[in-house]
C-alpha cells in the first residue's frame, strides 16, 4: 500500500506541473504589445458601479464541491480503532444546469438591457432612440438599422468525479491523505433571439467610416452576425478578436483542477472525530482567453490554490438494540487561496459600460498639415487619423494579473444510517473575494516601444472615434482626401446628444459638433469641408487619445451561493471480505446571492420566450409581465455578485477496502 501512495503522490505532482504552464500571449486573437505578465503596480482609479456589466464571469470551480464529497462515505473513512492503511474509491456522475437565466443577463450586460433582458442596437439616424440602445455604426450596422436582442445564458456541465480517500493509521493514528478531480465536460450558451425591426438601407457616408462612401450591401446584417468575428467595414483592417458573441454552444473538456488533502484526525472516538488538513490545488482547467464574452470555463481559471480545512462528525444517537441504526452531523469546510495567475481580459473605460465594443481610432504622425487657427494663431494638430479603425476590445484585451484573496467551501449535513442505508440532507455554502486585477499603469505603448528590440506596427495611439467624422476634404471637392484628427473623448456605447451649446452652432453631423476641442480643420491655409460641400468641417486641436490607465480594470466581485442538498446511500455490508462496494443518487440546488438588477418576477421572460426564432408576440408578452417593473436606473441593487444559481443531480458509487 505504500509503494501505492507513493506512486499516486508522483504522477500527481507530474501532472500537475505538466498542467501548468508561463503565459504567454493572449491566445490566437491576441492583439496588443503587451507580451509579459505585469507587475503589481495597480491603477484602481475607477470602479463598475453595481449595474455596469462584467466581461467576465468568475464561475465556480467544478471540483470545489463538498456537498458531493461528504456524502455516501461517512461511513468508510475517518475509522476508529484502524492500525493498517485502509480507504475509499469513488466516482460520482454529476450533471448541473444553471437557472435564473436573467440574473447571468444583467451580470454581463448591466442595465443596458431592461427587464426583459433585452438590449436595443440602433443606429444613429434611428428616431426616438432607446437611451440604453448600443449606437449600431460603432459594429459595423446600417445607420437606420434597429433591432432587440434579448439573452438567456446557461450553462450545463456533465463530470465524472474521481475521489481517493486514504486512512493512513498504518503509518500514524489519524493521518489521511485524499485527491480527487473530476473530469468535466461544460458548455455555456449566451442564448441569443434578435429580432430585426429595420435592417437599414443606408451606408455610411463619406468622411465618415471611410474617405469614400461605404455601401449597405458591405455592412452586417444583424447585430449576431456583426459580433461574430467575421465582418469588417471601412478603415476597419481586423474583425473584432476579443468578447464575441455567438449564438452556437461553446464547450470545453479538461480535468477541474487536481485537489489533494493531507490531513490529521487529532480527535479520533467511536462517536465523533475532528480533524484538520491542508490543501493544494493544481490547475488543469482552462485560462480565460476572453474571445468569447461568455466563454466555458473548467477548473478555477487556472489559479495555484494552498489553504487549509477541518473535518468533524458526531454521532449524538445511537439505538440501544440496533448498533448500526443512528443519527449524526458531518462537517467539512475547506478556506484556500487562489495565488496570482497571468491572464487575458478585456476592460472597458472608466465610468463607460459596454465602452469595449466601440470604435478607435488609430492616430500616427501629422504628415499632411492639419491644423487650425487658434486665437489666430496656426496650430498644428499633434496626431493624425493614421486611416485605420480598430474595435476597442482589441486594444483593451491584454495579460493581467489576476488572484483571489480567499475562497469557502463549507457542508454541513444531518445523515441517518440504518443498516446498510444512509440518508443525507445538508446546507453547503460557497463564496469567495473579489479578484485582484493588477496591471502597470505605465506598460502602454511608449513603454512598450521602449523596451522592445523592435517597434513594430501595434505600437501605436488610439483615440475614441465616436461619431466624429473621420476625414475633410478641399473647397467642394471629393478628392483629395485629408486624415483629420477629430476625436470625441465623451461619446460611449450609446447615442452622444448634442449639448444646447453644440446645437446653438447649427453644424451638420459631418462638420463634427461634438469633438474634442473643436476648431475649423486646416491644410496648409485651405480650409476642409465635409464631402462635395461647402461646409467647413471640424478637428480637434489637440486630439485626446487614450491610455491603459483610462481603463477600469476593476475586479470581477465577490460571490456567495447557498446551497441544500440530500444523497440516499446503500452499502453491501454484508460481504465479508476486504471490499465494501456503495451506491447512490442524490441532488443538489444551489442558489447565486445578490446578482439581480431587477425585480424577480420579471425572471419568468426567459423561460416563457423562445431562443431560436424572432417571436413578436412572445416580446410583448414579456414586456407586458414586466410592467411592474421600475425602469433598471431605479431598480438596481447596491451590489452584485458572480455567483450562479444552477441546479444537479448525481450518482455516486464506490468501494471501502482494507
Amino acid at each position: 500500500m505504500k509503494k501505492i501512495l507513493q506512486g499516486i503522490l508522483a504522477l500527481t505532482l507530474l501532472t500537475s506541473f505538466a498542467a501548468y504552464s508561463d503565459c504567454g500571449s493572449c491566445g490566437t486573437c491576441s492583439n496588443g504589445c503587451s507580451t509579459s505578465c505585469c507587475d503589481d503596480d495597480c491603477c484602481g482609479n475607477c470602479c463598475l458601479g453595481p449595474c455596469d456589466g462584467y466581461p467576465y464571469l468568475g464561475y465556480r470551480s467544478q471540483s470545489f464541491n463538498a456537498a458531493r464529497r461528504i456524502v455516501g462515505t461517512q461511513n468508510t473513512i475517518n475509522q476508529f480503532g484502524k492500525d493498517t492503511t485502509y480507504g475509499n474509491f469513488s466516482l460520482a456522475l454529476e450533471y448541473t444546469k444553471s437557472f435564473r437565466s436573467e440574473k447571468l443577463a444583467k451580470y454581463l450586460f448591466g442595465c443596458d438591457l431592461d427587464c426583459t433582458n433585452t438590449l436595443y442596437v440602433q443606429g444613429s439616424d434611428v428616431a426616438n432612440r432607446n437611451p440604453k440602445s448600443w449606437l449600431a455604426d460603432y459594429i459595423g450596422l446600417s445607420q437606420d438599422f434597429n433591432s432587440q436582442v434579448k439573452f438567456c445564458p446557461r450553462i450545463q456541465n456533465v463530470l465524472v468525479d474521481m475521489d481517493l480517500h486514504l486512512g493512513l493509521d498504518g503509518w500514524a493514528k489519524g493521518l489521511f491523505f485524499e485527491i480527487y478531480s473530476p473530469l468535466t465536460w461544460t458548455k455555456w450558451e449566451l442564448n441569443m433571439q434578435e429580432c430585426i425591426k429595420d435592417d437599414g438601407a443606408a451606408g455610411f457616408a463619406a468622411g465618415y467610416m471611410a474617405p469614400t462612401a461605404v455601401t449597405r450591401a458591405t455592412l452586417a446584417n444583424s447585430f449576431q452576425e456583426a459580433m461574430s468575428g467575421s465582418t469588417v467595414f471601412g478603415d476597419m483592417k481586423e474583425a473584432i478578436k476579443f468578447g464575441r458573441m455567438t449564438n452556437c454552444p461553446l464547450t470545453k473538456v479538461a480535468l477541474a483542477d487536481i485537489r489533494m488533502n493531507l490531513g490529521w484526525n487529532f480527535v479520533l472516538k467511536e462517536d465523533y472525530h475532528f480533524g484538520l488538513f491542508l490543501q493544494l490545488a493544481a490547475p488543469t482547467g482552462n485560462r480565460p482567453s476572453s474571445c468569447s464574452l461568455f466563454e466555458p470555463v473548467v477548473g478555477n481559471g487556472h489559479h495555484w490554490e494552498l489553504g487549509a480545512g477541518m473535518t468533524g462528525a458526531w454521532t449524538f444517537w445511537r439505538s440501544k438494540e440496533y448498533d448500526d441504526r443512528n443519527w449524526g452531523i458531518w462537517l467539512d469546510a475547506t478556506l484556500t487561496h487562489m495565488f496570482k495567475d497571468c491572464q487575458c481580459r478585456s476592460f472597458d473605460f472608466c465610468g463607460k459600460p459596454g465602452s469595449r465594443y466601440m470604435l478607435l481610432e488609430q492616430m500616427g504622425t501629422n504628415d499632411q498639415d492639419i491644423n487650425a487657427l487658434v486665437d489666430n494663431t496656426k496650430t498644428v494638430a499633434e496626431y493624425q487619423y493614421s486611416k485605420n479603425l480598430i474595435p476597442a476590445i482589441n486594444w483593451s484585451t491584454f495579460q493581467v494579473d489576476v488572484s483571489v484573496g480567499v475562497q469557502a467551501d463549507v457542508a454541513l449535513k444531518l445523515g441517518y444510517n440504518r443498516e446498510n442505508w444512509s440518508f443525507d440532507l445538508g446546507y453547503n455554502l460557497w463564496a469567495r473575494s473579489g479578484e485582484k486585477v493588477c496591471q502597470d499603469c505605465d506598460c502602454d505603448c511608449n513603454s512598450c516601444c521602449s523596451s522592445c528590440t523592435t517597434c513594430t506596427t501595434s505600437c501605436n495611439q488610439y483615440a475614441m472615434k465616436g461619431q466624429s467624422f473621420i476625414y475633410g476634404y478641399e473647397a467642394s471637392t471629393t478628392t483629395p482626401a485629408y486624415a483629420l484628427s477629430a476625436t470625441q473623448s465623451t461619446a460611449d456605447i450609446h447615442f452622444t446628444n448634442q449639448t444646447a451649446a453644440q446645437e446653438a452652432l447649427n453644424l451638420k453631423v459631418c462638420q463634427n459638433p461634438k469633438i474634442d476641442n473643436a476648431y475649423a480643420a486646416r491644410t496648409v491655409a485651405t480650409a476642409l469641408d465635409c464631402y462635395n460641400s461647402t461646409d467647413i468641417t471640424r478637428t480637434s486641436i489637440q486630439p485626446v487619445l487614450v491610455s491603459k490607465c483610462l481603463l477600469n480594470m476593476s475586479k470581477s466581485p465577490s460571490a456567495i451561493t447557498n446551497k441544500i442538498f440530500g444523497h440516499i446511500n446503500y452499502e453491501w455490508k454484508d460481504r465479508n471480505d476486504d471490499w465494501i462496494p456503495f451506491l447512490g443518487i442524490g441532488a443538489e440546488v444551489e442558489f447565486a446571492v445578490g446578482n439581480s438588477c431587477c425585480d424577480d418576477n420579471c425572471g419568468s421572460c426567459c423561460n416563457s420566450c423562445g431562443n431560436t426564432t424572432c417571436s413578436t408576440p412572445c416580446l410583448t408578452s414579456c414586456n407586458s409581465a414586466c410592467n411592474s417593473c421600475n425602469s433598471c436606473d431605479d431598480c438596481c441593487c447596491t451590489s452584485k455578485r458572480a455567483g450562479v444559481s444552477q441546479w444537479g443531480l448525481w450518482l455516486k458509487g464506490g468501494v471501502a477496502f482494507n
